[in-house]
């Protein structure tokens, strides 16, 4: 049975966002806790919103309210805050997987290759299997770092694609990746026979944007995906692709969106899957409007609180178009590499991406603003 105190700390999320300009060692943290009111006094800088708290604390601040809570008996809440800060001060540095790794102490660069008749960006490669390897050896001549093959669409208004029809177009393409190209390779399903198939093909990821709700808990979950070591992608979607554009809505993005990949990341771990496999994505473009995907990407870093990397997906989206009001998708390159420079500047570390080799350029630019020369 769940006693009020677990109920109560199902629906608390702590998000924490270090203030801009401040050492490590002296970080002005801006809080916000929703879902708990304190019975006790408030720490200094602290005040009650909504059905829970938001200020700003020092790192020694935040450390002494999680030792306070502690010694009255709020656990859950105690190690919330030391965990979360702990998290933000020592982001993942390194993502392995049997016969691989990647170092993400730079940011990373998953390259696209869409094998459907109705990409949204221009790039469909719909049963052309020689175009869509050349497009695997360029970009990996540019300096991918890791390539995603999809073979259903998920832009606004997409429909579903049938099982057989997604096998026949991706199986084909990551066998011969596989082959010629010395990368990581990526799914990009969300169906259970296509991930399994894919994965015997020899792809290495799989990237969900249904962050596996569609999978179940069943044999595929035991026999699959928690039987083997697949770094996985988590997306936030609100709806589905069909009708995810139609007035998008939220009480509380960031705190919903942060929740709901906490909850993802917890049923992952329930059911096998260990932490160090997953990968967070906020869903930019799926089911949100302009203003809640600039939100986003403004409050990215607070993301970095549930300990996982982060994957970024801005290229040729539409919020380039309705920033630059560029109407075409392949001629928003340049908008979308200023969005994953600033995606890395807020605690991105992959970049799902059309352009390769513009993009690194971009991103390499960026980590060097923030950490200097390599």
């Amino acid at each position: 049975m769940i006693d009020a105190a677990e109920r109560m700390h199902s629906a608390t999320t702590l998000l924490l966002e270090p203030v801009a300009g401040c050492a490590w060692s002296d970080t002005l943290w801006s809080m916000r806790l929703t879902g708990w009111r304190p019975e006790g006094p408030l720490p200094v800088g602290v005040s009650l919103a909504g059905d829970g708290m938001q200020g700003c604390l020092h790192r020694e601040a935040l450390l002494a309210w999680a030792a306070a809570l502690r010694a009255a008996g709020d656990l859950f809440l105690a190690e919330t805050v030391s965990r979360t800060l702990t998290a933000h001060e020592a982001p993942p540095t390194r993502l392995a997987w049997p016969g691989g790794a990647l170092d993400l102490s730079r940011p990373r660069v998953m390259g696209i290759i869409n094998v459907t008749p109705d990409s949204f960006s221009g790039d469909g490669l719909h049963h052309r299997l020689e175009a869509a390897v050349a497009q695997g050896l360029r970009m990996a001549a540019e300096g991918a770092d890791i390539l995603d093959v999809g073979g259903e669409s998920s832009r606004p208004g997409a429909e579903p694609v049938g099982c057989e029809e997604e096998l026949q177009r991706v199986v084909p393409v990551v066998q011969r990746l596989v082959q010629v190209v010395g990368l990581p390779i990526s799914v990009d399903t969300r169906k259970p026979e296509v991930m399994e198939a894919a994965l015997d093909a020899g792809a290495s990821w799989i990237n969900d944007v249904t962050a596996l709700r569609e999978v179940g808990a069943g044999s595929f979950m035991s026999r699959v995906l928690a039987g083997r070591a697949a770094p996985i992608v988590l997306m936030h979607m609100q709806g589905r692709p069909a009708t995810m554009q139609q007035a998008p809505h939220y009480g509380d993005l960031l705190a919903e969106v942060y929740g709901f990949l906490a909850e993802r990341v917890a049923w992952c771990v329930a059911h096998g899957i260990a932490r160090s496999r997953l990968i967070l994505d906020p869903g930019i473009g799926f089911g949100k409007s302009p203003a809640h995907n600039l939100q986003l990407l403004r409050h990215l870093r607070v993301f970095r609180g549930l300990g996982l990397p982060l994957l970024l997906g801005v290229s040729r989206k539409r919020l380039v178009g309705t920033l630059t009001g560029e109407e075409s998708a392949e001629r928003r390159e340049v908008g979308s590499h200023v969005l994953a420079a600033l995606g890395v500047l807020n605690g991105a570390q992959i970049l799902r991406v059309h352009d390769v080799a513009g993009a690194r350029q971009a991103v390499a630019v960026a980590h060097g603003w923030a950490h200097g020369v390599p």
